[in-house]
């Protein structure tokens, strides 16, 4: 059993970074190519988004997620990319950290309302009004259908716990790449904050008991900060700020899907909007081919929420429609 779990766990791992590989060529943003930690969570952004569109039609039963998984893995293969140098340090690094994972109880959190979730992905297609059988089913998470593409043949939901544990492992992989194999093209303020969000994260959140819905979300944060901290202060990137843009747009969109508290953050690109001095960076970011896949994911998370509980955000009464739905949650529940 044990070696079946590692395989798997091996195996979507590789799916993940190709699926990272494949949206960030798509938006021809290959510069980030050389870090497989922004590669491997983009790979879950991605995986989120496809897990999301097909939850409207169809479980995700064992036949969708062995699809999932091997076109990952065909394109890491086909692409050449499995012979990346980095896949090397990248699979050593999963390695070192895999024993966390085998030894970490789960969230405790995670029999109330994760798991539940999940598993309802990934035996139902779309269902309304979810939200009237369990407290938990309130809350939309695109964390939860990521994990739900984890559910196996003779596994079953024993890996759903694997996605949080490659939100660490991509994190880590993050920092120590960008820190000490980037060639010093960093400015040395972002990597004295990339040191202290994985000091952070690996002593505070040491454990995946610690990791409920929303560390994933701050993971995400912790990198997008790192992104907005090199927009402004390393004059290296200046050809490249557009693309430090999009990537940072698409960590604030995947935050809010992941724990909709995020949008907070996204105070973080009012200095873009009013400080930034080439408006044509803004002008970029909003055409049309690039919004037609960004604007999706908050949509579909919204039309969750609603699809559960009769809100468009959950619990914000004043987005709720209590009236109007037989299935939709009563405001005093």
């Amino acid at each position: 059993m044990f070696f079946l779990l590692f395989f798997l766990s091996l195996i979507i791992l590789f799916s993940t970074i190709g699926y990272g590989f494949i949206f960030l060529k798509v938006f021809k943003l290959e510069n980030f190519n050389y870090n497989l930690g922004i590669v491997g969570i983009i790979g879950l952004f991605f995986l989120s988004m496809i897990a999301s569109y097909s939850h409207l039609l169809f479980s995700h039963n064992y036949i969708h997620n062995i699809i999932i998984i091997i076109f990952g893995i065909v394109y890491l293969i086909y692409s050449g990319l499995l012979k990346f140098k980095k896949i090397k340090f990248q699979t050593i690094l999963f390695l070192m950290l895999f024993i966390m994972f085998l030894i970490a109880k789960t969230n405790e959190d995670f029999g109330y309302y994760h798991l539940p979730n999940s598993i309802q992905f990934a035996e139902q297609k779309l269902q309304f009004g979810l939200g009237n059988l369990n407290h938990g089913f309130k809350h939309i998470s695109s964390l939860f259908m990521i994990m739900s593409l984890n559910y196996l043949p003779f596994i079953d939901f024993y890996l759903f716990n694997l996605t949080n544990f490659l939100f660490l492992v991509f994190f880590v992989t993050f920092v120590l790449v960008d820190i000490f194999f980037k060639n010093k093209i960093n400015s040395n303020f972002s990597n004295i904050i990339l040191c202290f969000f994985l000091i952070l994260t690996l002593t505070k959140f040491s454990r995946l008991a610690e990791y409920g819905s929303d560390i994933a979300g701050q993971i995400v944060i912790f990198i997008l900060i790192f992104f907005i901290l090199e927009f402004f202060f390393n004059k290296k990137i200046e050809k490249k700020k557009l693309d430090y843009l999009k990537i940072s747009t698409i960590l604030i969109i995947f935050a809010i899907t992941l724990k909709f508290i995020s949008v907070i953050y996204v105070i973080l690109f009012l200095p873009i909007l009013f400080m930034n001095k080439k408006k044509s960076l803004i002008k970029d970011l909003l055409k049309i081919k690039y919004l037609i896949f960004i604007i999706p994911p908050i949509l579909i998370f919204i039309f969750l929420n609603f699809s559960a509980t009769g809100c468009l955000i959950y619990p914000v009464e004043s987005l709720c429609f209590p009236n109007k739905f037989d299935w939709a949650l009563s405001l005093d529940v």
